[in-house]
């Protein structure tokens, strides 16, 4: 019975030593910017992690989000197959869960991902510009919203809905002014209901703004809502339109 329990502990510390080795190899790789070595290594004390303890699986889980954000970074949008930008944000998160020590570096890492997302996003808005036809316009800004909708959920920020506001908005217009088509003016509907919600939103920081009353207005006409209107055009009169 000793010799059964010996071996049980025996096995357990190397299976714990096992694990902790890749961690440790999987940090020497990263500081050395040996990033695909490290994810490697990440990856497979993930997988037999059982015995590590908190603080180890929240390290393992910081360096790999910091990876994923490395890749976000090079890749520039064109991703092959997994997501680097949610990958980043789901790990770093992770890392946090298990040690909450992390959560001052995750911040900081956050800062720099979002950073990340709202220039990718502001590419999209480039990018329609130089395009044509509907299919084509509307898919930029999907992915520009996309990108201001990950950054919404890093950093609660009036800016951010005021951006989500005037992308779907100008989705809308793109659709609304270039169609008659029942069926696709429903995807102008539905970005301006989008729309009302971010811009309505984004007020609370600035509730007679001129600009996003107008916004405002535009679109409730465009859905041929009469109580807004008539909301949005006394909001408006007090702001001084």
């Amino acid at each position: 019975m000793m010799k059964l329990i010996a071996l049980v502990i025996f096995l357990t510390t190397a299976h714990c030593i096992y694990s902790q080795s890749y961690v440790d190899s999987g940090i020497q790789h990263f500081a050395k910017e040996e990033y695909e070595e490290a994810m490697v290594d990440f990856n497979n004390a993930i997988d037999i992690q059982d015995m590590l303890t908190e603080s180890s699986k929240a390290k393992i889980y910081y360096y790999r989000g910091m990876i994923w954000l490395k890749r976000a970074e090079d890749s520039k949008g064109n991703y092959a197959e997994e997501n680097p930008v949610h990958q980043a944000h789901e790990d770093l998160i992770k890392a946090t869960e298990l040690d909450n020590s992390w959560e001052p570096h995750v911040k900081d890492a956050f800062v720099k991902l979002n950073r990340f997302l709202l220039d990718e996003a502001e590419n999209y808005l480039k990018l329609e510009k130089k395009a044509d036809g509907i299919d084509e316009r509307t898919s930029l800004l999907d992915k520009r919203i996309q990108y201001l909708e990950r950054a919404k959920e890093l950093e609660v920020s009036s800016m951010i809905d005021l951006y989500l506001g005037q992308t779907n908005k100008q989705a809308g217009d793109i659709i609304f002014d270039n169609t008659t088509n029942v069926t696709v003016m429903q995807r102008a509907k539905a970005y301006y209901e989008a729309a009302l919600i971010h811009y309505e939103i984004a007020r609370y920081d600035d509730p007679f703004s001129k600009d996003i009353i107008e916004a405002l207005l535009t679109i409730s006409k465009r859905l041929g809502d009469v109580d807004r209107i008539a909301e949005y055009e006394k909001l408006l009169e007090l702001a001084g339109g």
